[in-house]
């Protein structure tokens, strides 16, 4: 005895359904043999977020893919399904019917579908539908949901269908998501695999509709179970077949005698009636026709023509005449329109709307933290989808009206939870030292551990110490000659090389700040570097940088962007340390380009421009272009994506350590891996302070045992620092933070 599947079928009965539910159901089970072994049986669950106004059309798309799905032969099961799908969604976003969608939203029309033929299984989901496969006490989710692919949608990538196989105890789920949020699954998988699936579907649908869930929108919900049938076929054997009659074959005469001939007769009778009635009917017509010749006729009247000045005058009155009557339709109308209290409707669509946007997002945000849960740390990514629709749910909430005050509290909640996700820490800015409005910038990590910066209301370069805050001029304009001799003008950069402060000033002099071994007040000796043919650089020098060559000797290859020459200048230095000669001046790129939006450069055998917001590696002359920063991630909340400025390092070893990048557009320092640029996460300073919207230099002391990095940096006249990892222990460098000036509002910057 063979064994077959039959599928046990639980629909709810159209009579059951809630008052503003728009899901459509559609099953087809084929009792014709040929369609049911191509095609298979179909069942199919078309389900709307937006009322019963959505119902005619998840009923058109359902009636289209069904259509479309048995009416193509001429490709397997999941292609036939995915082009009915794509088929069902062209003809949504054309029909007068469909949904409004507002830019950037998905649509609110999901689906999902199942093919069953013999014991093959086919499933795909499209928008806010969900499909799931209770195994062997299991639940399954096949395949996975895509809310923000719903319909319709002017171009729909074909959804994914799942093909596997259905045995005997399984049971295929098809629901709306609204059903699974609100019951939640645990009830649902209790209910299939305890009772009938037809049972099932009332018991789900009685404790959604209850009064204590208050439940409305989407209920659409398909059960169906295999089991095994006892299947028995027997073919009959073939007989065979013998004439009836024994004059079978035989000429065609009639058995009885003088039939022919009686039958003959008949015949010659029903003709000559035929001859006669024609001969009739020719005498009858032409009687008819010589009655109306004969009698009297109309003489033709001649034609008549009109003045065209009296034409016009007619149009001219049919027209005024036409417009009346259109005005008075016009009139009518509106005030039926109005007198209707349409407008009043449409207030009242926008109120639900928003209601159920609302709605939607607490839910989310339940899932995501109710009940003591913490999904951003056990499940991020399902966190992540969870947040991302509530935030679009808040969205729409205030579009239709919602009040701004009662989306304050979950907007916070969602930002900080999105934020959380994408690794987001908000740092505490503090004063290191105060300049009140002087103008500050180029800020660089000295090697005796203090900060050096420009200060361009005065053109001096200070030191500051990081543990007291005090400061000590350095350079200033028109100082008398130091070691070296020539005039100082007004410096513009600074740089780091070795045991040295390079300081590049308006006359394109380059100075070298060597402070004194072991003496932490600031003293050292101011000497100038001989660099031939630096009056060859024009004015606007855009970044300097060094990359050290012998440590021993202090010596190290000088960088310099010069736009005058369309090149990364690259200088080794002279044996004897003295200067930097013109004959070992090398062109660094190998192609000559615009530098006159470099912003920064970053140097550690590597060579790393900052243009026009973005980073740009080159080795040995060549672009790298396996290599650039990361992304964020977090276009929902920062959708206009990182624009940097500035960038600088923890660790100068090439490939080594972490790279912090300065994106005043998002006000944000966004850390990435320098092997890489994979991100490592992003800081931000809390929103209610001004910080970080004109961040002018910058640079990263790396804690040590477990201690937290810190971020010194200069905006407007205040040199600030802030812990990069606020629950870690504060290290030595960044424990002082000392304000010893009233503080001063920062101010953008200034590039000469």
């Amino acid at each position: 005895m063979a064994v077959r599947l039959h599928m046990n079928l639980g629909v709810l009965a159209e009579s059951q359904r809630l008052p503003d539910s728009a899901d459509t159901v559609v099953v087809v089970e084929p009792n014709i043999g040929s369609t049911s072994r191509t095609k298979g049986s179909l069942y199919l669950l078309v389900t709307g977020a937006g009322g019963r106004k959505l119902r005619e059309a998840t009923k058109l798309v359902a009636e289209r893919i069904r259509d479309d799905y048995y009416y193509d032969l001429s490709a397997g099961i999941a292609v036939c399904l995915r082009k009915a799908i794509l088929a069902a969604n062209k003809v949504l976003f054309h029909s007068p019917d469909r949904p409004l969608v507002g830019a950037g939203e998905s649509g609110p029309i999901g689906l999902a579908v199942a093919v069953v033929r013999g014991n093959e299984l086919y499933v795909a989901t499209l928008g806010p539908a969900e499909a799931y496969l209770v195994r062997q006490a299991r639940l399954l989710t096949l395949p996975d949901s895509s809310p923000d692919s719903g319909m319709p949608a002017e171009d729909v990538d074909g959804p994914e269908v799942w093909h596997g196989e259905i045995t005997a105890g399984d049971c295929l789920i098809l629901m709306s998501p609204n059903v699974s949020r609100t019951i939640g699954l645990g009830p649902i998988q209790d209910a299939v695999m305890q009772l009938h699936p037809q049972a099932a579907v009332e018991q789900i649908h009685r404790q959604f509709g209850s009064g204590s869930l208050g439940s409305t929108g989407g209920d659409g919900v398909v059960f169906i179970e295999a089991s095994e049938v006892a299947s028995t076929h027997k073919a009959a054997p073939l007989k065979p077949v013998w004439p009836g009659e024994s004059m079978a074959g035989a000429p065609e005469r009639s058995p009885i005698p003088l039939a022919d001939a009686v039958v003959g007769g008949v015949a010659a009778m029903q003709t000559s009636a035929r001859q006669a009635q024609l001969v009739a009917d020719g005498w009858l017509r032409r009687g008819v026709y010589g009655f109306f010749d004969r009698m009297p006729q109309r003489p033709m009247s001649r034609g008549r023509v009109t003045p065209m000045t009296v034409r016009r005058e007619r149009q001219q009155r049919a027209a005024v005449a036409i417009i009346g009557l259109l005005a008075v339709i016009a009139i009518v109308g509106t005030s039926m329109w109005f007198l209707s209290g349409t407008g009043r409707s449409d207030n009242i669509d926008r109120q639900q709307k928003a209601q159920q946007a609302y709605t939607k997002a607490q839910s989310d945000l339940f899932a995501v933290n109710g009940n003591n849960r913490d999904l951003v740390s056990s499940e991020p990514a399902t966190a992540a989808g969870y947040l991302e629709d509530a935030y679009s749910q808040l969205q729409i909430a205030e579009q239709n009206g919602y009040d701004p005050s009662q989306l304050a509290a979950p907007r916070a909640q969602v930002v900080a939870g999105l934020n959380r996700y994408y690794h987001v820490t908000v740092v505490q800015p503090q004063v290191v030292l105060s300049f009140l409005t002087d103008d500050l910038e180029g800020l660089v990590l000295g090697p005796d551990g203090a900060a050096y910066l420009i200060d361009n209301t005065v053109s001096t370069v200070y030191r500051v110490n990081l543990q007291t805050g005090a400061k000590v001029p350095v350079l200033t304009l028109n100082q008398p000659p130091p070691i070296g001799g020539g005039v100082v003008g007004s410096p513009r950069l600074l740089a780091t090389g070795g045991q040295d402060v390079l300081i590049l000033d308006s006359f394109n002099s380059l100075w070298r700040w060597h402070p004194a071994q072991g003496n932490a007040s600031g003293r050292g000796s101011l000497i100038k570097v001989n660099i031939a043919d630096n009056v060859n650089w024009g004015v606007g020098a855009r970044a300097m940088g060094t990359f050290i060559v012998n440590a021993d000797q202090n010596q190290y290859n000088f960088y310099i962007v010069v736009p005058s020459q369309h090149q990364v200048l690259k200088y080794p230095p002279s044996p004897d340390g003295s200067g930097y000669p013109q004959l070992g001046r090398i062109n660094y790129l190998s192609v000559a380009q615009d530098v006159s939006t470099v912003d920064d450069m970053y140097v550690d055998g590597k060579v790393y421009l900052v243009d026009k917001g973005q980073i740009t590696q080159y080795e040995l002359g060549e672009v790298v272009k396996t290599w650039k920063p990361g992304s964020p991630g977090d276009q929902l909340l920062r959708p206009n994506g990182p624009v940097y400025t500035r960038l600088t390092a923890d660790n100068s070893a090439q490939d080594q350590g972490t790279f912090y990048a300065y994106d005043g557009l998002n006000r944000r320092i966004v850390a990435f891996k320098k092997v890489d640029g994979s991100i490592v996460g992003q800081y931000m300073v809390p929103a209610t302070t001004p910080w970080f919207s004109a961040l002018t230099g910058m640079f990263v002391i790396p804690g040590t045992a477990g201690s937290s990095p810190t971020l010194y940096w200069t905006e407007g006249g205040n040199l600030m620092s802030a812990l990069l990892n606020p629950s870690a222990a504060p290290s030595a460098s960044a424990s002082a933070g000392v304000s010893l000036a009233p503080l001063a509002s920062p101010s953008p910057s200034k590039k000469p």
